[in-house]
């Protein structure tokens, strides 16, 4: 056989396994990139629902307002829960906020349960049938953040895509959001 051809199949047979090479490492890469994007999506509607039912909370201390003996205790709760959200740094700080409005929110409806004046009036019920609204989209916007989480800290943790995360400096490990402590908890409502 000649040299010539020889050279010509093994540049070849190189060239062929280089663009091999170089097409997984971009399609791995690219992969990589839209994972952690979508995270940040993610992120991103958390803190959009996070924000709405920061304003509907301000809006239901508003409508409880006659509440005198119940108000001060209210608005210093749903006050330090604003405070808390608006000076959220980092998700650890957000999860915290989050757990405290949570909480400021129980109390103004267990202050509100005892008086029916308040629960009679019509704009009363609408911001809490929104609030509801707020909390049901938050609740999805966490798990659909966690599943983005989930599916990223899996992928850099797959060969050949650990290998990808190692090159290009991926986080090895995203942070899943979780709830406050208290979060879980149940309130419990007593008529008197």
């Amino acid at each position: 056989m000649d040299q010539r051809l020889i050279r010509l199949i093994v540049l070849g047979v190189t060239g062929l396994f280089l663009l091999i090479i170089g097409i997984s490492l971009i399609t791995g890469y690219n992969g990589l990139v839209d994972m952690d994007e979508n995270i940040d999506a993610k992120y991103a509607q958390v803190e959009n629902r996070l924000q709405e039912r920061y304003d509907k909370i301000g809006q239901v201390l508003g409508a409880v307002n006659g509440l005198q003996q119940h108000a001060e205790t209210i608005y210093n709760a749903i006050t330090a829960a604003r405070a808390a959200y608006s000076a959220a740094a980092s998700m650890e700080d957000l999860i915290e906020a989050d757990a405290a409005q949570a909480v400021a929110f129980t109390q103004v409806l267990l202050v509100v349960e005892d008086n029916p004046n308040i629960t009679a009036t019509v704009g009363y019920v609408a911001l809490i049938d929104e609030i509801s609204s707020i909390e049901s989209a938050l609740s999805v916007a966490r798990r659909d953040y966690n599943e983005a989480v989930q599916a990223y800290n899996s992928a850099v943790r797959r060969f050949p895509r650990v290998l990808y995360a190692s090159l290009f400096g991926f986080e090895r490990n995203q942070a899943y959001w979780k709830l406050g402590d208290g979060a879980d908890e149940v309130p419990v409502i007593v008529f008197d």
